[in-house]
């Protein structure tokens, strides 16, 4: 189903959710929130430089569920914004796909979604 609107495959509800997210190739990881989210993918505000196609394991805690969604994903695109000092103050938008992810999670996301975007 394609929003016509903004020419998305997925309806997107702008919320703020707990992501914890790690590339493949690091040991760390980073705590973080969305800035959107729906079946397709979110968009991630994240405190370092991600780059495009950098690959992530995600997992996301949607608000009053007690068992986080994991999933894999994909960076898509990146833009950078800046918050009160140059220095200090760097952050990133970070468009996530999902690439791997169960389809009941998929389920969890839609209903989070439209429980929201009504």
């Amino acid at each position: 189903m394609e929003n016509q609107q903004e020419g998305r495959r997925f309806v997107r509800l702008n919320a703020l959710v707990d992501v914890v997210y790690k590339k493949l190739s690091f040991l760390e990881e980073e705590l973080s929130l969305t800035k959107n989210i729906s079946k397709g993918g979110i968009c991630l505000i994240a405190y370092e430089e991600l780059k495009e196609s950098d690959i992530l394991d995600l997992e996301i805690y949607l608000p009053e569920d007690k068992i986080p969604i994991n999933a894999t994903g994909r960076v898509v695109w990146v833009k950078e914004f800046i918050i009160g000092s140059p220095i200090k103050g760097k952050r990133f938008d970070a468009g996530i796909e999902f690439m791997e992810i169960k389809e009941e999670d998929l389920n969890r996301i839609d209903r989070y979604v439209f429980t929201f975007k009504r």
